[in-house]
């Protein structure tokens, strides 16, 4: 998800997401993803190479120009070799290619800028948000990926939309009405014991 919203960013909102089978590319927050930005999404048949010849062709390249020379003593950590790979595909996209007539693939694509469609940097950070239904328990909290979080008193025992970065830096509720998202906090466990709650009579009378 991070590496499609960086490429959303950069080159706009794509006509289709072209993926392979992988359950990971088949799922729901997939289809939310795409119905945000306005595009579709497209599967290749499984066993059919042909029917994407270039993605094919640009694999192969990538193995014999970047994967072949990799050795596991030149990096350090995981972040340095996807740097690596960023470089590489950088410069792919920034050198000359016989099959475009000369021009960089990245030039190319440029060339018809009128019919890229570019999103709000706003727009962008709520499309690629995670969007879960979660039951909020009866004193307002709520569970997001293993952790609590405090809502409005307004959401107890209700069921509500969330949505979420994927590193868990910005978590919000969904309004019912109007669709705003309301950013919400991670439970404090020990303040929230200190809070003084007004006391409700449950009947009246002098008793």
């Amino acid at each position: 998800m991070s590496v499609m919203k960086s490429a959303v960013m950069r080159f706009g909102v794509p006509k289709l997401f072209s993926f392979d089978n992988g359950s990971n590319y088949k799922c729901k927050q997939m289809e939310l993803l795409a119905a945000r930005i306005g595009t579709t999404l497209n599967y290749c048949k499984p066993y059919s190479p042909t029917g994407k010849a270039k993605l094919e062709r640009f694999f192969n390249t990538m193995k014999t120009r970047w994967m072949s020379g990799i050795r596991p003593t030149d990096y350090k950590s995981l972040d340095e070799l996807r740097t690596s790979l960023f470089n590489f595909v950088d410069i792919y996209n920034k050198s000359p290619h016989s099959s475009l007539d000369g021009k960089a693939p990245e030039n190319r694509f440029f060339d018809e800028s009128p019919r890229i469609k570019r999103l709000s940097d706003e727009r962008i950070q709520h499309s690629f948000l995670l969007e879960v239904e979660r039951r909020v328990s009866a004193d307002s909290v709520v569970i997001v990926e293993g952790k609590d979080y405090e809502v409005h008193y307004r959401y107890a025992k209700q069921r509500i939309r969330l949505r979420y970065s994927p590193d868990l830096s910005k978590v919000f509720v969904v309004d019912k009405a109007t669709g705003d998202l309301e950013p919400i906090k991670l439970l404090n466990k020990h303040d929230n014991a200190k809070i003084k709650r007004e006391k409700i009579r449950l009947a009246g009378g002098d008793c």
